[in-house]
């Protein structure tokens, strides 16, 4: 079956910004074609996101896709440097990525995050939350329903990261919060062979 990641993307951002759950702040229509609507939003130390993604594949195979982030690094290899579960108990995972997000400055391109994953089958959702993470602490949820054809998914994502250390400037984490989701859509799309991944760089 085709396997993807969950949020082991929002790994690498979230290293350094934050996200959301019951954002704050005006939903806007998004900025590419990964995104149909975004919310970003800080209230204090506190980050909320709001994503949502249309899917083209049915809502079992893009969970299925979401719930295997050990993957990550087959799939998006120039972001996802290393993907490995520690840790394995039932639903829930612990899953170790060393993520690089160009968008950032040097010293905070290259980031190592442990995430707790958990499947929720009976209601299509999967939560997860950061482990010992320096920078902030991350809960993020992940909630899969059906296109009105019933052909199609609808992602609805949501993140709070609470700043545990001194963070970038706001404009730099917004764009590499939505860099980090873009990139989770990218894999997934690819995952369910909805995209083409672009020709191997040659030497020379």
């Amino acid at each position: 079956m085709q396997k993807l990641l969950l949020a082991t993307l929002p790994l690498l951002a979230l290293t350094l910004i934050t996200g959301c759950k019951g954002c704050g702040g005006e939903q806007a229509t998004g900025p590419t074609k990964e995104i149909a609507t975004e919310s970003i939003d800080r209230v204090g130390d506190t980050w909320h996101i709001a994503f949502t993604s249309n899917i083209d594949a049915p809502v079992d195979k893009v969970f299925d896709a979401f719930s295997h982030p050990e993957r990550a690094h087959d799939l998006v290899p120039d972001n996802v440097l290393k993907s490995e579960v520690i840790k394995e108990d039932g639903n829930t995972k612990l899953v170790e990525v060393i993520g690089k997000l160009d968008i950032l400055p040097p010293g905070f391109k290259v980031q190592n995050l442990r995430t707790e994953y958990t499947v929720h089958p009976e209601n299509k959702t999967i939560t997860s939350k950061s482990v010992d993470f320096k920078l902030a602490d991350i809960n993020s949820e992940y909630k899969f329903v059906p296109s009105s054809d019933g052909k199609g998914t609808i992602l609805q994502f949501s993140q709070t990261s609470k700043d545990k250390a001194p963070m970038l400037v706001e404009s730099l984490q917004k764009g590499a919060l939505r860099e980090t989701y873009i990139t989770q859509v990218r894999a997934v799309n690819r995952a369910l062979g909805l995209d083409t991944p672009p020709p191997a760089k040659t030497q020379g």
